[in-house]
């Protein structure tokens, strides 16, 4: 055996000894810690519902991988696949329960808005019925069909809106002139045509006064603004319904694997993602999303400005609740004018003839005063106000909501962690390892995703859910604008909007349930490291061979340091 230059046998022994120690000590601290990495990746994948078995023992080679990066992995290809799939549920379930908030807020208010109104309306119908019963008694029973019929029409208009509110309302106020003219002349007796006639003349002489144009102006402002309102509220439900149903793309949930679980098969299952990183994902995951947030906005603004009018001018309880009393004035005016209106109306549609005054002295009309039954100068809010107050507070706060949900969701402690996690930038995952994340943060909205490196989307072809919507948001944000300005809003042939009234005040729909527990705090699996390579060293065979001719090294050193350095040199080469 050929020995170093002044160097005994046994001083070569020594150090081939030494080599030998160091060779298989480092092999042994490589193996132990990847199997340490990958013993973690096995408690986090058991903690998500999967078997541990799955997970092999040690670090393998990733040539099966197809998302994560190939390089040595603690990720088979049945794992990769499952944690693949898993990380598209979670998804799914923080969106749902980001969204569905969203929609629950406008079902709650559509249902107390409609609840609240059809409340009103029957407290002022009931009202009405025993006014007008106690005060005209068997004369207001025998005909209170009339006002039955006009509480039904105003129903009619608020939950289908299939009537032309002026006209019904100017039925009402003929049928009562009619009935009127009869019981104050109830000496006679009057054909269909005669009535008929002087119909024709009720514009001119004005019987009611100035009652029915008032009053049908501002019941017919108040309920177009009302009905309008309470259904571009359940339009707002619904569209939010509709867009729950749209699914991440598959460039999208490849992205979601790569940035929740591909730590996991580099061993380092408790990494967070990097803010940036987790904005640009859902950036390009949400991209068609936030197409809707331009016509969100200003559905909102239209709905709030709306709801502005409701407490103020076209305000339907100021309308609805006196209603009896508005009312009741018409027909006094008839009283004191129904000489004078009978007189003219003989002269323009001739005398009638006598009747049998006996068989009608039950109907002898007489007058009678009423009584105010409200103070409508409350120096509080009313129910009303006070409801629109808490909608508008609500609804106010989802302006932005689309283009804002990437930051939502990657603001959520389950995908990034605490605050204290959110701002390590330095040591998150960036996709590939433990560094800080270097590309460029893009905007929102599909025309910006051609720029994103974390999903790959066609820019030019736009989602069919999605653009559906915003014709939607476009149609009732028209309506919303004509009843703010008090024009017709026409429904009958809106069959875009008519599945949305259909649900109106049931809130019906998908409700967000209570996820299942699970004993981890969140999507990832947390537990504290005080390590993490760039990239971890997987074991390796080398192939190089220790030379067996004398180094020539210089003679001023000892022959004993050179075995050492010898020796220190070819571990550390090993071992890299």
């Amino acid at each position: 055996m050929a020995t170093y230059q002044g160097q005994t046998p046994g001083q070569f022994k020594y150090a081939l000894l030494m080599l030998v120690v160091c060779l298989v000590c480092c092999r042994t601290s490589t193996t132990t810690a990847n199997e340490l990495a990958c013993s973690y990746v096995k408690y986090a994948y058991s903690e998500k519902g999967f078997s541990d078995d799955d997970v092999p023992g040690e670090a393998i080679p990733g040539d099966h991988l197809r998302i994560c990066d190939r390089s040595y992995t603690c990720c088979t290809e049945e794992m990769e696949h499952k944690l693949s799939t898993h990380s598209r549920v979670e998804f799914d379930e923080l969106l749902k329960d980001s969204i569905g908030s969203l929609k629950n807020k406008f079902a709650s208010k559509t249902s107390k808005f409609d609840k609240f109104f059809q409340e009103m309306l029957d407290k002022s119908q009931k009202e009405f019925h025993e006014m007008f019963l106690r005060t005209y008694g068997m004369l207001y029973d025998r005909n209170s069909y009339i006002f039955k019929n006009m509480f039904q029409d105003l129903r009619s208009y608020y939950n289908s809106g299939g009537i032309d509110l002026s006209r019904a309302l100017g039925s009402f106020f003929d049928t009562l002139y009619r009935k009127m003219f009869e019981v104050l002349n109830n000496q006679y007796t009057f054909s269909d045509s005669y009535l008929a006639c002087i119909s024709d003349h009720m514009e001119e002489l004005k019987p009611f006064g100035d009652v029915p144009r008032k009053l049908t102006l501002e019941l017919k402002r108040s309920f177009i603004a009302t009905r309008t309102f309470v259904q571009a509220l359940a339009v707002g439900r619904d569209v939010v319904r509709e867009i729950m149903e749209v699914g991440p793309s598959p460039e999208c949930s490849r992205a979601l694997m790569k940035m929740s679980y591909c730590p996991h098969c580099k061993g380092l299952p408790d990494l967070k993602p990097c803010a940036n990183y987790c904005l640009n994902v859902m950036k390009g995951c949400l991209a068609h999303h936030a197409e809707l947030d331009s016509e969100w906005n200003t559905y909102i603004e239209s709905l709030l400005m709306l709801a502005s009018r409701l407490e103020s001018s076209f305000n339907i309880e100021a309308v609805v609740d006196p209603i009896e009393i508005r009312i009741s004035e018409a027909v006094m005016n008839f009283q004191e004018n129904g000489p004078a209106v009978s007189k003219r109306l003989f002269e323009k549609c001739g005398k009638p003839r006598l009747g049998k005054r006996e068989a009608r002295k039950e109907l002898e009309f007489k007058t009678y005063t009423f009584g105010s039954r409200h103070n409508f100068h409350r120096p509080t809010k009313s129910g009303l106000d006070r409801l629109i107050d808490k909608i508008k507070k609500k609804i106010r706060r989802t302006k932005d909501f689309w283009s804002n949900l990437p930051n939502e969701l990657c603001n959520n402690p389950k995908v990034t962690g605490d605050r204290n996690t959110r701002s390590n930038q330095e040591g998150c995952w960036n996709g590939l390892t433990k560094a800080k994340y270097d590309a460029s943060l893009v905007g929102n909205g599909l025309v910006n995703q051609k720029d994103n490196p974390e999903v790959s989307l066609d820019v030019t072809t736009q989602n069919s859910v999605i653009a559906r919507l915003k014709l939607i948001l476009q149609l009732i944000t028209s309506k919303l604008n004509n009843a703010y300005r008090g024009v017709d809003v026409e429904w009958e042939d809106t069959s875009e909007t008519e599945w949305a009234a259909s649900g109106s005040g049931s809130g019906s729909g998908w409700m967000p349930e209570d996820t299942e527990d699970d004993s981890s705090p969140d999507i990832y699996f947390s537990y504290s490291t005080t390590r993490a390579p760039a990239a971890p060293r997987w074991p390796v065979e080398s192939t190089e061979q220790s030379s067996e001719k004398p180094s020539a090294a210089p003679k001023m050193l000892s022959s004993n340091l050179l075995v050492i350095l010898l020796t220190m040199l070819i571990s550390s080469v090993i071992c890299l």
